[in-house]
This record gives C-alpha cells, sequence and structure tokens, in this order.
C-alpha cells in the first residue's frame, strides 16, 4: 500500500521524502506561501484534498480549482460532508464537470452501510473512504476502524481505494487480500512522534483532527527519531 504523510508547514522538508505521494491540503495551499512552495516544487504524484478533517466543512470547487492549478495536481478529492451521501454525491458529479471524471476522486460517505456502498453506483474508478466512515467522532478509535473495514471489504474489486487517515493498526489485517485498496495517507506517526509516543500505542481518540494538533509541539532530536521510527513502524503493518 502506498503512503502519504501529512505534516505541518515547517516539516516537509523533513517528513515528505518518507512518503510515496503528495497528499495535499487545499486550504493550505491557499493560506500558506511555505505550504504551496513546497508542492509546487514536488515532482511526486499529487492528490489535492478538500481539507474537510480540517477545517469542519470542504473546500469549495472555485477553492478546489485554485489549489489543484497552483501544484499542478493529479487527483482531487471531491467536497464531503460526514454522513450526508446524497450531498456527497451531487459535489462529486459538480466536481468532474470541472476536473473530469478521470481526475476526481469521490468519497464514500452516509449514515448507514448501505448509504456508504450505494455511492459507488456514483462513482467512478478511484474512491476515498474516511476513517470515520459510519461512525461518530466520540466513537473509540478501535471501533472506528472496524466499521471502515466492513465498508472497505464490501466494495467491488474494480474500485481503487485510498484510505483517509486510520484510526487502528489493526484495521490492515482486514486488507491483506484486498489488492485494491492502494493507498493511504495520515498524520499519525507524525503527531505521535512529536508527542514522543509509540505508534504500537493505542489511540485514545480521535475527536480532534491530528493535523492540527500538531501545532506548536517543538521538534527535539528525540522527537524526530520518534516520527522516524513510526514511520518505519507503520510501513510494516500497511499490506
Amino acid at each position: 500500500m502506498r503512503l502519504a504523510l501529512e505534516c505541518r508547514p515547517d516539516l516537509l522538508e523533513l517528513v515528505q521524502p518518507f512518503a510515496d505521494f503528495d497528499f495535499i491540503l487545499a486550504h493550505e495551499v491557499l493560506g500558506n506561501p511555505e505550504y504551496l512552495e513546497f508542492y509546487k516544487e514536488s515532482t511526486k504524484e499529487k492528490i489535492v484534498d478538500n481539507s474537510v478533517n480540517e477545517l469542519g466543512e470542504p473546500s469549495t470547487l472555485e477553492e478546489l480549482g485554485e489549489a489543484f492549478s497552483e501544484v499542478s495536481a493529479d487527483y482531487v478529492v471531491s467536497p464531503d460532508w460526514i454522513g450526508d451521501s446524497l450531498r456527497t454525491r451531487n459535489a462529486y458529479l459538480e466536481s468532474i464537470k470541472v476536473f473530469g471524471k478521470d481526475k476526481v476522486i469521490g468519497v464514500v460517505q452516509g449514515e448507514t452501510y448501505e448509504e456508504a456502498i450505494n455511492c459507488l453506483r456514483t462513482y467512478g474508478g478511484i474512491v476515498a473512504v474516511p476513517y470515520d466512515i459510519c461512525s461518530k467522532k466520540s466513537d473509540p478509535p478501535w471501533a472506528m476502524g472496524l466499521r471502515r473495514a466492513l465498508v472497505v471489504c464490501n466494495i467491488p474489486l474494480d474500485f481503487q481505494i485510498h484510505l483517509l487517515g486510520f484510526t487502528s493498526l489493526d484495521e490492515f489485517i482486514y486488507y491483506e487480500n484486498r489488492p485494491n485498496v492502494w493507498s493511504i495517507d495520515t498524520g499519525i506517526p507524525i503527531l505521535l512522534g512529536l508527542e514522543s509516543k509509540d505508534i504500537l500505542d493505542p489511540l485514545s481518540s480521535k475527536e480532534k483532527p491530528t493535523y492540527n494538533l500538531m501545532e506548536n509541539k517543538k521538534v527535539t532530536q528525540e522527537n524526530w527519531t520518534a516520527i522516524c521510527r513510526n514511520i518505519a513502524l507503520l510501513r510494516r503493518y500497511l499490506p
């Protein structure tokens, strides 16, 4: 499984050499010159994300279009709303009018498993599945992982799947025989490293976005070592 790593702008030069591709937050492209310049210069495959997890609301199509153009992206994650299948599917249809069907990644959303799987009737070949699909932010991370695994394992093999974050390393066991689970983005190894914590220790909560929690955490030799170790350990768990 290919790995993308999310980190705050001042860590990009350190962290991104460990990533297989770029997963780029639209709101940071538009609001942070350092972030924009780094990804403009990157030669890796680029996915622009709608930033809904960080902002609470997705970037608009106009904002996504601007970010997409600025970094010369390959793909864009269309706007999505937690638990709202209809609004999310409609946003996908509007997105393909702007970017073209081959460039748009539709997000699987819904309050129920049936609603989530029904999104596939609308989407093209690449879909993204959030870590909190069919969950509440207050749910324990292990339960979130199990619920997403249930959704992912019911997606036909002819769909290529990108995982939007994760909550539990145990979740990856379910994807060992799912070759269509193609990629993942996460900031967890970086956040835990900045806190001098081990990625093998279970998360206690996912109520707050990982990216937002990185702010103002000082980088030391000790926690940089922890970041590198966490990334290496994560790769051992990925199928």
